[in-house]
């Protein structure tokens, strides 16, 4: 078994940085959607990015997220087997709209269906929250959990930034899956659903088709 390790250990590597000679690397337009799973919720949206010299692209990006409370969870009653939500007193949405820009790396080194990069995302994030009738859980909070909890509807806006590192897997010769781990910085100046930091680690997935 430690052979079989040690062989595929010094295989994968090179199978990975591949023939050059055999396939030129491809650059083009891409478009397609992403889903985003963040630590307080998830978001569905679609990019298109325009080739640049040198593989750097430059592109739009929009996405809806729907957001968790902080302090929300879930449990499952075990009578019954109903889930039961507690400290669920907003409905929180956001909608982010960034320019974005992608770097290609090791592109004449490795084969062309493992493509690393790196992304840069800077636009506004529009947020809506409209905080549930929750009164009777509401009420049995202390005085000043009550203060920080919003009662009636709010509209925030503000600039946002992200920055991640990913891999295109490409799947045949026109479209490629996305993954990349990203941090994105959600800061309002005013609170919005009890607080005004919403930055979040978030885990990309893209599938995109490539203009040849």
């Amino acid at each position: 078994m430690r052979h079989i390790l040690i062989v595929f250990l010094v295989l994968f590597p090179l199978s990975i940085f591949a023939q050059y000679d055999e396939m030129q690397p491809m650059h083009s337009n891409e478009y397609g959607a992403g889903f985003t799973i963040a630590m307080s919720g998830f978001g569905l949206g679609g990019f298109y990015r325009i080739a640049l010299p040198n593989f750097y692209y430059i592109g739009a990006q929009l996405d809806f997220f729907m957001m968790r409370d902080e302090k929300e969870f879930t449990y499952y009653n075990p009578y019954t087997g109903y889930p039961i939500e507690l400290n669920k007193f907003n409905r929180l949405f956001f909608i982010p709209f960034n320019l974005e820009f992608k770097k290609r790396f090791f592109q004449n080194s490795i084969d062309e269906s493992f493509r690393p990069y790196l992304v840069a995302l800077s636009g506004v994030t529009f947020g809506m929250n409209f905080p549930r009738d929750n009164n009777i859980e509401y009420s049995q909070l202390p005085p000043d959990e009550q203060a920080r909890i919003p009662r009636s509807n709010e509209y925030r806006i503000t600039y946002s930034f992200a920055i991640g590192v990913g891999v295109d897997f490409t799947t045949n010769e026109n479209f490629y899956f996305s993954i990349r781990p990203q941090y994105r910085f959600n800061y309002f100046p005013k609170s919005i659903a009890g607080k005004e930091n919403h930055s979040n680690f978030e885990i990309r997935l893209e599938m995109g088709k490539r203009s040849l």
